[in-house]
């Protein structure tokens, strides 16, 4: 068992100017952490094993989440917003200025990632 102080970690992050990841450590078979996103998107990414939960602590960020042909959903996650992204759906963070996220996220084994958008390619 460990005790994390939050606050600390997010003070230690408002001085960085680039992107970085606490390990908080693990829930059943997901790893929790607090991810600092500077401005400017995420890569695209999909969990094929389980749900991710994504708690905005600091900031905000709008999230992109492909679901069928043609079907997309964005919305605009405030300091404060709990979203919950649904097993393999592919999705993207997208911040116009520094956000801090606590995330629950299945393990990397099921994960994959790309820059460029899975649907349309690098032309969308």
């Amino acid at each position: 068992m460990k005790k994390y102080d939050v606050v600390r970690i997010r003070e230690a992050f408002a001085t960085l100017t680039q992107r970085a990841n606490e390990s908080l450590g693990s829930l059943n078979e997901s790893s929790i952490g607090i991810g600092r996103y500077i401005p400017g998107s995420s890569p695209w990414e999909r969990h094929n094993n389980g749900d991710e939960l994504l708690f905005v602590t600091d900031g905000e960020v709008q999230i992109e989440v492909l679901g069928a042909p043609g079907g997309t959903t964005r919305e605009r996650l405030k300091e404060g917003s709990l979203f919950v992204v649904p097993k393999g759906k592919w999705h993207q963070l997208t911040a116009a200025d520094n956000v801090n996220i606590l995330y629950v996220s299945p393990s990397d084994d099921g994960a994959e990632r790309m820059r460029d958008h899975p649907v349309h390619g690098p032309d969308a």
